[in-house]
């Protein structure tokens, strides 16, 4: 399992045409999408651009780390079975899970 962080009841909740919400006690995001496939990218990109204070197109490319299509496959809400994926972009922990949620953490620099 990845190292995750919980969303606080402190959180700010962020819209960015998604369910996208800060958690400044542990400056994370956390961020939810659902079925369609540009969701989880999109979701991801939003997220680290939130934490990292950045545009998102001020972001390199994601295929530079991961390819999202099989990312896309792995977190396919239809799998029987949960599935997370935990991997790092732009100076970020991405975890995505086939729950539909996705949290971006920054790393200590």
């Amino acid at each position: 399992m990845c190292a995750t962080k919980k969303q606080s009841d402190s959180s700010t909740r962020l819209s960015f045409g998604g369910d996208v919400g800060l958690d400044p006690g542990c400056e994370a995001v956390h961020a939810r999408f659902d079925g369609d496939p540009n969701s989880v990218v999109l979701a991801i990109v939003e997220s680290v651009a939130t934490v990292t204070d950045r545009d998102i197109t001020a972001l390199p490319p994601l295929f530079d780390v991961i390819d999202p299509e099989a990312l896309t496959d792995l977190v396919a809400p239809s799998r029987k079975r949960p599935v997370e994926v935990c991997f790092l972009y732009d100076g970020c922990q991405v975890d995505v899970s086939s729950r539909g949620d996705v949290t971006v953490a920054a790393l200590d620099r």
